[in-house]
């Protein structure tokens, strides 16, 4: 376990690819509005499978895009949208996964493409 880990990168910038992820100065106030705006959603409890879906890609693509922590971030990001999974009343097999398929969604939600990624959810649930 690192010194740092579970806290936001300050001062550390990162890229995967042509992808660069949001700069450190921003990530509280990035996280605080991802998490308003998952509150307002009511934690999305009531949702069809589709419906959820849909709206789980759109959090995970912009979690993703954050990418608050420095090392990690995929990993807590699964486990995150698991309990979200279970909070709105549905099962997310992450046992499931295809690994290169799902980073391939990943990769596309990053340009804003998240059907992919909606597809790849309703998968796992």
């Amino acid at each position: 376990m690192y010194a740092w880990a579970g806290e936001y990168r300050e001062k550390i910038r990162i890229s995967k690819g042509d992808s660069t992820f949001c700069y450190p100065e921003y990530i509280p106030r990035e996280m605080a509005k991802l998490f308003e705006g998952l509150r307002r959603a009511n934690n999305p409890r009531g949702l069809s499978k589709q419906d959820f879906a849909r709206g789980a890609a759109s959090l995970l693509a912009t979690l993703n895009a954050i990418h608050a922590f420095r090392d990690g971030n995929g990993r807590s990001q699964l486990a995150f949208m698991g309990l979200i999974a279970r909070s709105a009343g549905h099962q997310l097999h992450l046992n499931k996964i295809v690994p290169a398929d799902f980073l391939a969604a990943m990769i596309r939600s990053f340009q804003e493409a998240e059907e992919l990624l909606a597809e790849q959810l309703s998968r796992l649930i």
